[in-house]
């Protein structure tokens, strides 16, 4: 139960944020599929309200596959290695942010713009992330609190 909790908790909440970010968008009913791939916000937010559904399962499979084993991993260790891997975690944002951002950038539009879209990216990762390992951090601690009232052992 906590492992299906863990795998599918976490991305729930972050996806339920951004969806109310989108949502509540006074551009919401007026984004269209042909400004996917401008490099500006609405063209973000257009991307996510035509494939959040896809998203959302590549987000519980990521959850599954990668996120939870590392979690089990990092949990038992110290303090650096939690450090090292979130600037880890961090590094491979800025990575894939890079790459996206590259990817739907205009050359015309300037290396400032280009800039400004990997910080974008870069910051939407990370906040998702960041609200993750909350949401991940406090169902550990609820969870454990949970069986030691039980009186049992904590389980993975």
């Amino acid at each position: 139960m906590r492992k299906f909790l863990k795998v599918l908790l976490p991305p729930l909440i972050g996806f339920t944020v951004l969806f109310i970010a989108v949502r509540y968008s006074s551009e919401y009913y007026t984004l269209r599929t042909d400004e996917m791939g401008e490099g500006t916000v609405r063209s973000f937010m257009a991307y996510y309200r035509f494939f959040w559904p896809l998203l959302f399962v590549v987000g519980l499979l990521t959850q599954f596959l990668i996120i939870v084993p590392v979690w089990y991993k990092v949990k038992i260790k110290g303090i650096g290695a939690k450090l090292a891997a979130f600037f880890i975690l961090c590094f491979i944002c800025l990575l894939f942010a890079f790459g996206i951002s590259y990817i739907i950038w205009e050359q015309r539009s300037g290396y400032y713009h280009l800039l400004k879209l990997i910080i974008f990216m870069t910051s939407i990762q990370i906040v998702y992330w960041v609200m993750n390992i909350l949401v991940m951090s406090l169902l550990n601690v609820r969870l454990d609190q949970d069986a030691e009232k039980k009186d049992i052992e904590p389980t993975e």
